[in-house]
């Protein structure tokens, strides 16, 4: 990582925040704000930061002079804007208070930077709690330097989408969702069927699935598990599907009322594998084993999920084809190409030893 107190850019490695400080003053200041206070055009005050000829000697003296006085200065943004040298991609996921570290992201998004360098792209980080913060967020303060967000956690009527439609901005969500059009996702419904049949083989039926909170990428997955113990003549009376296992404080809470009503079933399937370890320190504190007495499986494969003890057995994300795919998609909307379609890419069962 790398900082400047004096100018406020934070950069780690293709990742770029910028903000500008004003001196002894709190207010930043926003291209947008000059705009206003100058009482022109944003794209006015992008010509005259960027020295081109095609504006009034009147009107670019009213800007810098508005420019002086709030001592904004151009930044990095409005330069590669110009050259067309780097391209800046927002990566905007929405998190609810007390949720715990998605660690699936943080391996997703060391594929993205790493892809994003030979590609000449920014990657801009944000993460919003609640629709109030997005008068301040980067998709607002930065939609002019902004050439395609990514969407992350879509919620029913995300705001987000809404911001993006109105500064102009081409968007696609990770994971499906129904009100964006363009998505790259994993293959949520063959992963889910794909466990399924791998416990049943095993004469597990009993299983508790247990998801975060209920926005489309989950509730597909709970659909999809319901329809394989259709298809399997299973009852689905032997299936419990639990929303809202945001933290592993709830999960840990969860399991132990479990163990406590002995209501225990088979297997805890946890739509995520850094939550499963809440699963393993509750089964293991009140002496049970894993997979002797409780099986658990996860959906991920991030790097630590093959440490746990037992090993634990999980659905893969591919993250190095969802990264390669997100460009993919980023290239052709950059490029403004028609009927740019969803993608979804297939996961893959890991095997490993917490499953009997």
């Amino acid at each position: 990582m790398r900082a400047c107190p004096s100018c406020g850019i934070i950069a780690y490695d293709n990742v770029v925040i910028l903000e500008r400080r004003v001196p002894g003053l709190e207010k930043k200041y926003t291209i947008k704000d000059i705009a206003q206070m100058a009482g022109v055009s944003f794209k006015t005050v992008s010509r005259v930061i960027n020295h081109e000829p095609n504006v009034r000697p009147e009107t670019r003296r009213k800007v810098l002079e508005v420019i002086e006085q709030t001592h904004f200065k151009p930044n990095l943004f409005a330069k590669n804007l110009q050259s067309k040298s780097v391209k800046n991609i927002l990566i905007s996921i929405r998190k609810a208070h007390g949720q715990n570290t998605t660690q699936w992201f943080d391996v997703l998004m060391s594929h993205l930077m790493r892809l994003a360098g030979s590609r000449s792209y920014n990657l801009i980080y944000e993460v919003v709690y609640d629709d109030s913060e997005l008068e301040h967020s980067m998709l607002e303060r930065l939609s002019g330097f902004i050439g395609v967000v990514i969407l992350f956690y879509l919620e029913d009527n995300d705001k987000r989408i809404e911001l993006a439609r109105r500064s102009g901005i081409p968007y696609l969500s990770f994971e499906k969702n129904r009100s964006v059009p363009v998505s790259v996702s994993n293959n949520n419904r063959k992963g889910v069927e794909e466990v399924a049949r791998f416990l049943f083989e095993r004469g597990l039926t009993r299983i508790c699935f247990m998801l975060g909170a209920e926005i489309e990428v989950n509730r597909e997955r709970a659909e999809a598990m319901l329809q394989t113990y259709k298809w399997h003549g299973i009852p689905p009376e032997r299936l419990e599907i639990v929303f809202y296992m945001n933290n592993l404080e709830s999960i840990h809470r969860f399991v132990t009322g479990k163990i406590g009503s002995k209501e225990l079933p088979e297997v805890f399937f946890v739509s995520g594998d850094e939550k499963a370890i809440a699963v393993y320190s509750a089964l293991q504190e009140q002496g049970l084993r894993i997979p002797e007495d409780v099986s658990v499986i996860g959906f991920d494969n991030i790097p630590i999920s093959s440490y746990y003890s037992p090993p634990l057995t999980t659905m893969g994300q591919d993250f190095e084809r969802l990264a390669l795919e997100l460009f993919a998609t980023v290239d052709k909307m950059m490029d403004r190409e028609e009927g740019v379609i969803p993608v979804e890419v297939n996961p893959r069962l890991i095997v490993r030893k917490s499953v009997r």
